[in-house]
C-alpha cells in the first residue's frame, strides 16, 4: 500500500522512515552517518507504531536539520492513543536532511599545530603532518558531521632582504587550503594557482600521496619559487597525511660579490606551516569523532638522489659537506651542506628524515652546519 497522507501509518512505512533517519544519524557508511548509537527501532507486523516512537523520528529529524541548518516542515509530536497517520512532511524532512547531510550549521574554534623551521632556508624544506582518529569510523564521523582540515604558512622575521619579503607575499597569497568530506580548496589569499583542487575532500582521497595545491611566487626574478601540498589517507583511512613542500629555485638579485657576501638572498627568520582542524558545533549532535592524534617533522631535502654536480668541501665536526645543484631545478643556485645518506650510522642520523616520495631530508637544527645557497 503507498504512503498517502492521512492513512493509517503501517509498520513497513515506518521502518523504511526508521531505515533513512539512522542511516544519517547512525553509523551508516561511507559518507552518510553521524556515528549516534541511540537509532530508532524497527516494529514487525505484530507490534503497534507506538506515538513514542514516531516521536522519536521527528526528534531525530528536527536535531539533524538543525546542526545542518537545514529548512524542514514542522511536525507536532503525537500522543498516546492517537492514530498515527501518514504525513506527507516526514517524507519530504527526511530526503531534506539526507541531501544535505554534510552540512553543519557551524563549527568550534579551530586546533592548530604550528611547525617552525628556523634554519636559514635554501633548497627544499619540507613540513609533514598527520591527523590521525583512533579507527576509520571515527574519522568519517569527523567529516560527516562537517569537521574540517586546514593548512596554511607562514614566513617571518627574515629582515628586510627582497627575497624573504617575497617568500613572505608568496605564502599570504596562497592563503589557507581547506579540507572536508567531498571537497576541498583554497580559501582567502590572492593570486593565480597552477593547482588548486577543489575534490579532494576526505573521501576522495587515497593511500597514495596526490598534489592538491601549488602556486608560484609573482614577482620576478623569483617567480621560479614555489609552494606545493600533497595529501593522502593512511593507516585504512583512519588517518590524513599532508607533504607540504617549499621550493626556492629562484636566481638571487643581488650585486654584491657572491664569493664574499654569500649570504645574501638566503631567507632566515621562521619558516612555518600551520595545521589545523575544526570540529562541529556540538550543539544538536555529539562529538562522534573522538580524538585526534598529531604528529609530522620539519626538514630540509637533502636526498643525495636530487643533487647533481656534486663537490666535496670541508669536513665539519666530523660531517663531509659538498656543493651541489638540485636536479629538479639546475638553473636555481649551487648550494652547500650535507647529503643526506652521510648521516646513517653516524651520531647525527637524528636529523634524518624521510618525504612523501621516500627521499631522505634533514633537519639543519641538529647539525652543526646549514644548507647555504652560494649563488
Amino acid at each position: 500500500m503507498a504512503y498517502s497522507t492521512g492513512d493509517a501509518i503501517l509498520d513497513d512505512h515506518y521502518n523504511d522512515f526508521a531505515t533513512s533517519v539512522n542511516a544519517v544519524w547512525g553509523t551508516g557508511s561511507g559518507d552518510s552517518g553521524y556515528g549516534n548509537s541511540t537509532v530508532v527501532s524497527a516494529v514487525d507486523t505484530s507490534t503497534t507504531v507506538q506515538a513514542a516512537q514516531w516521536n522519536t523520528i521527528f526528534a531525530r529529524v528536527t536535531s539533524m536539520a538543525s546542526h545542518q541548518n537545514t529548512s524542514i516542515t514542522s511536525v507536532s509530536d503525537k500522543s498516546s492513543g492517537d492514530v498515527i497517520r501518514a504525513l506527507a512532511a516526514v517524507s519530504t524532512n527526511i530526503a531534506a536532511i539526507t541531501t544535505n547531510r554534510g552540512n553543519v550549521h557551524a563549527r568550534q574554534a579551530a586546533s592548530a599545530t604550528n611547525r617552525d623551521d628556523t634554519t636559514t632556508f635554501t633548497g627544499t624544506l619540507t613540513f609533514t603532518h598527520k591527523w590521525a582518529w583512533s579507527d576509520v569510523a571515527s574519522a568519517r564521523y569527523f567529516f560527516n558531521l562537517g569537521g574540517r582540515l586546514n593548512i596554511s604558512g607562514t614566513q617571518t622575521g627574515h629582515g628586510s632582504d627582497t627575497k624573504g619579503n617575497e617568500w613572505a607575499n608568496l605564502l599570504t597569497a596562497a592563503g589557507t587550503y581547506q579540507v572536508i568530506a567531498q571537497s576541498s580548496g583554497k580559501s582567502g589569499g590572492t593570486g593565480t594557482t597552477s593547482v588548486n583542487n577543489e575534490n579532494a575532500g576526505y573521501f576522495d582521497l587515497t593511500a597514495t600521496y596526490a598534489t592538491v595545491f601549488k602556486q608560484f611566487e609573482d614577482s620576478s626574478p623569483y617567480t621560479a619559487s614555489f609552494v606545493q601540498w600533497q595529501l593522502k589517507t593512511s593507516d585504512s583511512a583512519a588517518s590524513v597525511e599532508t607533504s607540504c613542500t617549499w621550493v626556492d629555485a629562484a636566481a638571487d638579485n643581488t650585486g654584491f660579490n657572491k664569493a664574499i657576501y654569500n649570504v645574501q638572498d638566503q631567507v632566515e627568520g621562521t619558516h612555518r606551516m600551520t595545521f589545523s582542524f575544526e570540529k562541529h558545533d556540538t550543539t544538536h549532535i555529539a562529538d562522534n569523532g573522538g580524538s585526534i592524534t598529531l604528529t609530522g617533522t620539519t626538514g630540509h631535502s637533502s636526498d643525495v638522489r636530487l643533487k647533481t654536480n656534486i663537490e666535496k668541501l670541508d669536513v665539519v665536526e666530523g660531517l663531509q659537506t659538498y656543493s651541489w645543484n638540485y636536479k629538479n631545478y639546475p638553473d636555481g643556485g649551487k648550494f652547500t651542506g650535507v647529503m643526506a645518506q652521510d648521516l646513517l650510522g653516524t651520531q647525527y642520523e637524528n636529523a634524518l628524515l624521510t618525504d612523501a616520495n621516500g627521499y631522505y631530508k634533514v633537519d639543519y637544527n641538529k647539525l652543526p652546519v646549514d644548507c647555504i645557497k652560494i649563488n
